[in-house]
């Protein structure tokens, strides 16, 4: 097995390596020590099918199921479809604009996810990239004061993009809007600190994003959004100064940490050229704040 770094600021290429075979424990302690230290893995040249797909994720600790069960693979629930495809009735096969907006996977429930893994099936010609940010690095480049004045602030995060004024509804997904509404009308935001002390590595980094953290707990909309923006920024910066921009080959299988990591799906595609991914997610353990709030900024 080698391990490569791809990028100055995280992520590594993992090759000559087949993730058929059964992982034994002394790999599998390699692999989780390789994406403490870069965040981010591509294995290269894995094809496996979902059921294979979850015996893998499985070394990394409990697996998610779905909200979207009628996106999953016949062959296991666990497995999520991301793809632009259509059925032959019109209807969509997978989940069409997963992550466009910068985020964490699951920060707007109690306990988020831990690692997210996708495993690349089909890609485009052009477009269908994933561009992650290093929020170690992010929450390092802060100015000392905005450090200081974050250190015990909580973010108020919420999934519905109807209570998000920074994001808006792919017109490319059947029933988004209902669905949003729904999220609105019935589930509750959460409250996640600011700072996230991350319980492998000691490392702080900042755990916010544009997506999902729409207000400060204890700041009015005025008061919150200076900060926010100021938190927002280094993410979304055009020069993606701690950033590494992954393109797809076939059967990559790309995983990344959660608890330090920031991502969002490019797009730049669209029919009849055919994206196709399949997710699986590792739960998370423990909840970063056990306080949630019904407000909403």
């Amino acid at each position: 097995m080698n391990v490569t770094p791809v990028s100055d600021v995280m992520g590594a290429e993992i090759t000559e390596i087949n993730l058929e075979n059964p992982i034994k424990e002394d790999l599998k302690v390699v692999l989780q020590k390789a994406l403490l230290k870069y965040q981010v893995l591509v294995i290269r040249e894995q094809n496996l099918t979902p059921d294979l797909q979850v015996k893998f994720s499985s070394i990394w600790g409990k697996l998610e199921t779905p909200s979207n069960i009628e996106y999953t693979t016949k062959e296991s629930s666990k497995v999520m479809i991301l793809s632009n495809e259509i059925n032959p009735d019109g209807s969509a096969v997978g989940v069409v604009d997963g992550g466009d907006f910068w985020h964490s996977d699951s920060s707007h429930i109690e306990i988020p996810s831990m690692v997210t893994i996708l495993q690349s099936i089909k890609n485009p010609e052009k477009g269908g990239d994933t561009e992650f940010c290093n929020m170690v690095a992010v929450y390092n480049s802060l100015p000392e004061s905005l450090k200081v004045k974050i250190e015990n602030l909580y973010g108020i995060h919420h999934v519905s993009k109807l209570n998000n004024k920074r994001v808006t509804i792919s017109p490319g997904r059947p029933g988004a809007k209902d669905f949003y509404e729904a999220q609105a009308k019935t589930r509750p935001a959460v409250l996640q600190p600011l700072v996230l002390k991350h319980p492998e590595t000691g490392q702080k980094s900042l755990y916010c994003s544009p997506r999902f953290t729409i207000g400060i707990e204890g700041m009015t909309e005025n008061e919150a959004d200076p900060i926010l923006e100021k938190l927002f920024a280094p993410i979304t910066d055009r020069k993606r100064p701690y950033h590494y921009r992954h393109k797809y080959k076939n059967n990559d299988l790309v995983l990344w940490d959660n608890r330090c990591v920031c991502h969002r799906a490019v797009g730049g595609y669209g029919l009849p050229d055919i994206r196709r991914m399949h997710r699986t997610v590792i739960a998370g353990t423990d909840a970063y704040n056990l306080q949630q709030t019904s407000s909403s900024q």
